[in-house]
């Protein structure tokens, strides 16, 4: 039986409004079908997820632990492919040649070990909302001020650039570099330089959490492809990017081997001064109201302004829940973020 190329990993739970996207984008994709298995790792759906992911032709596995984190780990370890894909379920590609394009540039480059995409772009109106587009080109103010991101990958890191050939790019990095910010939007890895190099770690899910920094800071190298660009059908109201932020804070303070920035800082040192800078950005306050303008006139968007709104959301919640743990309290993420 032949090897498929790409193996996609898409930790679910209850997904059934935006999987159906995901997956119908996979089938038409013009690659051959037998370079490619699709792992669906559910964490206890309650929905048509697991159907629609059957009927899709889907490898279906069950995640006890239900969170995302943990389906990366679980979908890497059940991976047959040459490359591990992680990708969300609510995201798409958006073209047709999408994993042809990727599939031609790690045959040409085989010293390079992950492939990073190029940028999130709004998905489906009906899922978008007022910070769509604030979340898919920044994240959240935090992962903002750290990887200073501009409109796209390709942009942020040119100056890292040391090869390119028409839209595709090798770029290398130090270990005194900020990499990347990536962790699904189809970012691919080798699965098997990870399973070589990494052999007692690969299925942990510490290192689902910084599989690309660990191979950046072995490799100092990645690919990118301009255009690469991924759909996000993420609903992105005002009050949902807040629960988002939310659930980015609790993982940070009290599950920090389980995913966000704090399981980042141990390979990537550079984020540890850039993340005490963060600290008096926020405490200088016309800065980030200044900042809020600039990106709302960068983007030509006005819903940047609200900036300055998501930067002291999360740094109130952040000491809140930081003296609950103080106090004493534990508190865990029980869905997805």
């Amino acid at each position: 039986m032949k090897r498929p190329f790409f193996s996609i990993i898409v930790p679910t739970y209850n997904s059934e409004q935006t999987l159906k996207y995901t997956l119908t984008s996979i089938e038409n994709q013009s690659i051959g079908k037998d370079d490619v298995e699709v792992i669906v790792v559910d964490g206890g759906s309650t929905d048509s997820t697991i159907q629609m992911a059957k009927e899709a032709g889907a490898i279906v596995i069950n995640n006890p632990n239900k969170l995302p984190e943990y389906a990366k780990a679980i979908g890497l370890k059940n991976a047959s492919g040459y490359y591990a894909l992680r990708m969300d379920s609510d995201e798409e590609f958006s073209y047709a040649e999408q994993l042809n394009d990727k599939m031609v540039f790690l045959k040409t480059h085989p010293d390079i070990k992950a492939l990073i995409p190029n940028r999130y772009i709004a998905g489906r109106k009906e899922l978008c909302g007022i910070s769509s587009a604030y979340l898919n080109i920044l994240g959240d103010p935090f992962n903002y001020f750290i990887y200073k991101t501009k409109r796209d990958k390709y942009e942020t890191y040119k100056k890292y650039i040391i090869e390119e050939n028409k839209n595709c790019a090798i770029m290398r990095f130090k270990k005194t570099d900020i990499y990347p910010l990536t962790d699904s939007c189809t970012f691919c890895f080798s699965v098997d330089y990870v399973r070589e190099q990494y052999p007692q770690e690969c299925n942990t899910i510490e290192f689902a959490c910084n599989t690309f920094d660990r191979i950046i800071s072995d490799t100092g190298l990645c690919g990118c492809i301009k255009g690469d660009d991924i759909y996000h059908n993420c609903r992105s109201s005002f009050k949902t990017y807040l629960d988002k932020c939310k659930f980015r804070v609790i993982n940070n303070i009290f599950e920090k081997n389980k995913g966000g920035f704090s399981t980042k800082v141990c390979i990537n040192k550079a984020l540890v001064s850039r993340k005490k800078k963060f600290i008096l950005y926020a405490l200088i306050v016309p800065i980030p109201i200044i900042d809020s303008i600039r990106l709302a006139i960068y983007h030509k968007d006005l819903s940047f302004m609200l900036h300055f709104v998501y930067l002291y959301y999360i740094c109130v919640i952040a000491v809140f829940y930081s003296f609950l743990k103080v106090m004493g309290y534990n508190k865990e993420n029980k869905t997805y973020g």
